[in-house]
């Protein structure tokens, strides 16, 4: 699975410091692979290896290039991005670029996953047709079930609670018998919506879209969920056809911290 490099290793041993769980260690003088039913592929081995001599499978061991040097005020850019972060339930008609979401969703793979297992799976719907049938099957089932009358009931006046005025939706998808599919589809989706948002798009967590796609087998069917598979998160995207917004809304309720400190002695 790793393959080292040995005319290219310096012997520094960095791969073997940062190893999470004790796959390399030393052997001749060189780090070697010991245990590859243990690695799980994260490739901090590679990421500190000066001379890029690590390699998995048939794959460079890093991506190409220098690593990124980041701005003196990069710290209050990231605060900034994440506090101005909003969600737009009403979009303009405009398609949105597939490349866009597309390179969304590739960097959403650099998100924390337990043990690099990466489970999500993508679902993206486009159009309003399609978008429409996905509704037709929600207002049935709310009629003939009374689950969350508030849907039909905001509908007719013309309040679509669901997938908003949105063309495209995305939705994430993983195997219920991954280890933590719940956390690490939630998290990649974050990344992605963060990457959407910093292109000019418009997103909004669509809580009501993901129930109702596990909940209804018509539904399930239609955005071809397989049988193994639930829906962990959906997101409306689209280009926002309102204002953009002036001020960073402040919260009533701050977060409550323990701070827990071994006593000195």
């Amino acid at each position: 699975m790793i393959y080292i490099d040995a005319e290219r290793c310096i012997s520094c041993m960095k791969c073997v410091k940062a190893c999470p769980f004790q796959v390399l260690e030393t052997s001749s003088g060189k780090p070697e692979c010991i245990r590859e039913t243990l690695c799980i592929q994260c490739l901090h081995c590679a990421a500190v290896c000066p001379r890029e001599a690590i390699s998995l499978e048939d794959l460079n061991g890093t991506l190409q290039g220098d690593f990124p040097s980041l701005p003196d005020d990069f710290p209050d850019l990231i605060e900034y991005h994440l506090l101005a972060r909003r969600s737009y339930r009403s979009f303009k008609s405009d398609p949105v670029d597939k490349e866009i979401i597309a390179h969304a969703l590739k960097t959403s793979a650099w998100a924390p996953s337990a043990k690099n297992d990466h489970p999500a799976e993508w679902i993206v719907v486009s159009g309003k047709p399609f978008i429409q049938e996905i509704m037709d099957h929600i207002l049935k089932y709310v009629d003939e079930t009374g689950t969350s009358p508030e849907i039909a009931s905001l509908y007719k006046v013309g309040r679509n609670v669901v997938t908003g005025t949105a063309n495209t939706l995305i939705l994430a998808a993983a195997k219920a018998t991954s280890i933590n599919p719940s956390v690490d589809s939630a998290l990649a989706l974050y990344n992605a919506e963060l990457i959407l948002q910093a292109n000019g798009l418009g997103t909004c967590w669509a809580g009501y879209l993901t129930r109702m796609c596990n909940q209804i087998p018509a539904l399930r069917q239609l955005v071809k969920l397989s049988e193994d598979c639930q829906i962990y998160g959906a997101l409306m995207v689209g280009y926002p056809d309102q204002e953009h917004y002036l001020h960073i809304p402040n919260r009533k309720k701050q977060p409550t911290i323990q701070w827990i400190e071994t006593a000195l002695r």
